[in-house]
């Protein structure tokens, strides 16, 4: 499997997760009313990933610690996964860097075809 980015449709929403070669979703976009939206955010997401100061770290009431990565107008466009301490949020702050360019795929559509 490749580091991919995914459209998903779930309960009446959209919205686009990156999931790595090993099969983790570590990045997960906000819900939105349409696919369309949702492919805009992923272009606007890998503007984002040029810039690193634009993946913001956050630490969980669990101790855990997560990125939010933020637009040019700090809107908030996806959340990763939760990890345990530094090492592994710059490990992982290195896979979106990484992903930046990763193809998408739309699991939505194929979704719709499976239910027809």
């Amino acid at each position: 499997m490749a580091t991919r980015y995914e459209i998903v449709h779930d309960h009446d929403a959209f919205f686009f997760q990156l999931r790595m070669a090993d099969g983790d979703v570590v990045l997960r976009g906000l819900d939105s009313p349409s696919k369309i939206m949702v492919q805009n955010e992923i272009l606007h997401l890998r503007n984002a990933l040029r810039d690193d100061s634009r993946l913001v770290p956050h630490d969980g009431d669990d101790g855990e610690r997560f990125v939010v990565v933020k637009d040019r107008d700090g809107s908030v466009l996806a959340r990763s996964k939760r990890v345990d301490g530094d090492a592994a949020l710059r490990e992982l702050v290195d896979d979106l860097l990484g992903a930046a360019h990763a193809p998408i795929i739309d699991l939505a559509r194929q979704r719709r075809t499976a239910a027809t």
